[in-house]
């Protein structure tokens, strides 16, 4: 899941360097990066707070 992190900001940054007339897509990527980086790091918190036996 990192990796497609990493190749979403990845993608953005080429897209920004090479291609600015699509900045408005490289700006969405960046924020989906973003979001789903907050998702994963909630789905990793949440199973060390509520223990799996508790639910």
């Amino acid at each position: 899941m990192e990796f497609l992190l990493f190749c979403l900001v990845f993608v953005s940054a080429f897209l920004v360097a090479f291609k600015p007339e699509k900045e408005k897509l490289a700006s969405r990527l960046l924020v989906i990066s973003i979001l789903l980086s907050v998702f994963i790091w909630f789905v990793m918190t949440a199973t060390m707070i509520i223990p799996a036996g508790n639910l």
